[in-house]
């Protein structure tokens, strides 16, 4: 992917997109930006005059992934202009330019400034990396959307970067220090997505209730109240995955102040529920402090969905380690959960440590906790059988409308009507094969009504 090309034209370009939340959103703010030049967005890999990859590197096979992609669009399209961008690229640039057909690389910054790297390509034919040191990076990159394309919830990234150090992890060497992004910024792309007719609005960063702390004036509690307070037309704010100790007292009070629009979910990740893992992962905080925390907040907020990330046989983990997690986590009786192997990342204090797993251990302690995890979110969802909730509709899947309630329950209903971006009242009916099936209550200005499945 090496041809320059110089006429003036308008670029056809894709975005292909790897990992979180974080990712999506920078993809999605980069293509508006794009398309704001003029750029046209094209859904075919094999007219695209540039293909951008963001990429992941939370386990090594997301950086599989992100190799497979790269070498999989260069025979598909090989006179296209190649950008890889993300946090692969940050931990391992030299390996990504490497890879035949690679034109520019930048690393988890830098991503605003996409169409002067391809500019410069196509004048000089010049392959270019742009990156620095992730510690340099001190200042929030703005990326400004109007709406995503996509998706009738809007993500907002607010907090970029992370200092936990967790001892498995590269995110922190990947995307730097912590930096927040300005508030009336925020506000701002949210005043725009609310215009726009977005009616749940989710904040996302890399370590989202960090929020404010290198700012000094603002903290994540302060930021969501002004949100809801300013936007009253705003039906609903959830937040994503946010670390135990930010969830503080002034951000549960929330729950009871905005009761119909906070969204009754938090995701709190565990990572492992032994003490002695815990500790090995560098976690800052012991299983009864979890515990405690969980059962305070369900305390204020009886329904609530506590969803969960958990990693399968880290090193050195004994059988009795497994055990103590599974009782632990069976315990606290989490809404879902998201489950990764254990994946070993050199440049970790894991990577050092004694212990290692053999793969087929870590493959067994994997389906054991995607089974828990199953059946965990059967049981929570079996509570609502029966209730009415009010569920904002995505999208049409396999005939059947698509959504999300408060607390995090998908729910698939069937009706005539278009319900996309809809806030609907449903009676949550049955559960079939993990999928919750309800029926349209009423209660919509144009009338509409379910039919039972």
């Amino acid at each position: 992917m090496n041809e320059v090309k110089t006429e003036k034209r308008t670029l056809k370009f894709k975005i292909h997109t790897l990992g979180c939340k974080v990712n999506l959103y920078e993809s999605e703010a980069v293509s508006s930006q794009l398309v704001e030049a003029g750029w046209l967005w094209t859904d075919n890999d094999e007219e695209a005059d540039v293909q951008i990859i963001n990429t992941c590197t939370v386990t090594r096979t997301s950086d599989a992934k992100s190799r497979k992609l790269i070498r999989s669009l260069v025979r598909k399209n090989p006179s296209s202009i190649l950008v890889v961008m993300g946090c692969y690229s940050q931990i391992a640039p030299d390996e990504v330019m490497a890879i035949e057909g690679v034109d520019i690389v930048l690393g988890s910054s830098g991503k605003s400034k996409i169409i002067d790297y391809v500019t410069d390509f196509r004048k000089t034919g010049i392959k270019r990396q742009y990156l620095k040191s992730a510690e340099e990076y001190q200042t929030f990159e703005e990326l400004k959307m109007g709406r995503l394309q996509k998706h009738t919830r809007g993500f907002i990234k607010i907090q970029d970067g992370c200092e936990n150090f967790c001892s498995y992890c590269l995110i922190p060497y990947a995307r730097g220090p912590i930096r927040s992004r300005d508030k009336q910024s925020v506000l701002a792309e949210i005043k725009n997505l609310v215009d726009s007719g977005v009616k749940e609005i989710i904040l996302s960063g890399i370590n989202t209730g960090t929020y404010g702390k290198d700012l000094g004036n603002v903290t994540l509690a302060e930021l969501v109240d002004e949100i809801l307070s300013t936007y009253p037309q705003l039906d609903r704010l959830r937040l994503s995955s946010i670390e135990l100790k930010e969830v503080t007292d002034e951000l549960l009070v929330l729950f009871a102040k905005y009761p119909d629009r906070m969204a009754k979910h938090l995701h709190i990740p565990l990572q492992a529920g032994s003490n002695t893992v815990l500790q090995r992962m560098n976690r800052r905080y012991t299983t009864e402090e979890y515990e405690n925390r969980i059962n305070e907040i369900r305390s204020l907020v009886p329904d609530i969905a506590i969803t969960t990330d958990c990693l399968a046989g880290f090193v050195g983990e004994t059988e009795a380690e497994h055990q103590e997690a599974l009782d632990f986590i069976n315990r606290i009786g989490f809404a879902q959960m998201h489950i990764f192997p254990y994946s070993r990342r050199k440049g970790t204090k894991a990577d050092s440590l004694n212990g290692h797993l053999p793969p087929e251990t870590i493959e067994a302690r994997t389906r054991t906790l995607l089974k828990l995890s199953s059946a965990l979110k059967q049981e929570y969802q079996e509570r609502f059988i029966g209730s009415i909730q009010t569920v904002l509709f995505e999208n049409q899947k396999q005939g059947l409308w698509r959504g999300y309630t408060s607390n995090y329950i998908e729910v698939f209903v069937r009706d005539e009507n278009d319900l996309n971006n809809l806030l609907v009242p449903v009676k949550l009916e049955k559960i079939v094969n993990g999928q919750v099936i309800g029926q349209v209550m009423g209660g919509v200005d144009d009338g509409i009504h379910g039919l039972s499945i």
